[in-house]
């Protein structure tokens, strides 16, 4: 009986470690996809001069994983109007980041884009979107350089854990 908890130990950490791994290495991905979306975004207000809800569904429609889902949910919600955009805004953003592997720094960068979305005229809303670019790519370097540091360690530090634990509780 013994055994088979030492081994339970041994196996949900290092599971814990894998998950970790994991989120360090979808981090960048979701990232980059949502520094995609806005680019088309971009394209589709500039150039296309499309209302929001459109633009969101022909977003959802190009991307995939959890930033599709988002905007999605957004197009959705705007079709009810029982709610302000940035309450949608708001609560669509906080579903993405339980959906996927975002953080809390980048749920304040997509809140603060969410506040100027719409409120500005086109030149005004190209600069808030580069603005939001630039922040974004940092969080990129900073997740890629994250999952480059700790990414495997994360492996093995999860079934280093469960040893060290599994012996301490001997």
């Amino acid at each position: 009986m013994k055994w088979i908890g030492v081994l339970l130990l041994i196996s949900m950490s290092t599971v814990l470690g894998w998950e970790w791994g994991r989120s360090l290495k979808q981090r960048p991905k979701h990232i980059q996809l949502l520094l995609q979306s806005l680019q088309i975004l971009e394209a589709e207000m500039v150039y296309s001069q499309v209302p929001l809800q459109e633009a969101f569904q022909l977003i959802s429609k190009k991307l995939q994983g959890p930033t599709a889902l988002f905007y999605q949910e957004l197009a959705e919600e705007l079709e009810n109007k029982e709610k302000d955009f940035d309450e949608i805004w708001e609560e669509c953003a906080q579903r993405l980041i339980g959906q996927s592997a975002l953080q809390k720094s980048d749920l304040e960068i997509l809140l603060q884009f969410g506040r100027t979305l719409g409120q500005h005229d086109i030149e005004q809303q190209k600069k808030h979107i580069k603005l939001t670019n630039l922040y974004l790519e940092e969080q990129w370097k900073n997740a890629t350089e994250r999952f480059q540091t700790y990414g495997k360690l994360s492996n093995v530090l999860g079934l280093l854990c469960g040893i060290f634990l599994a012996l301490l509780f001997m």
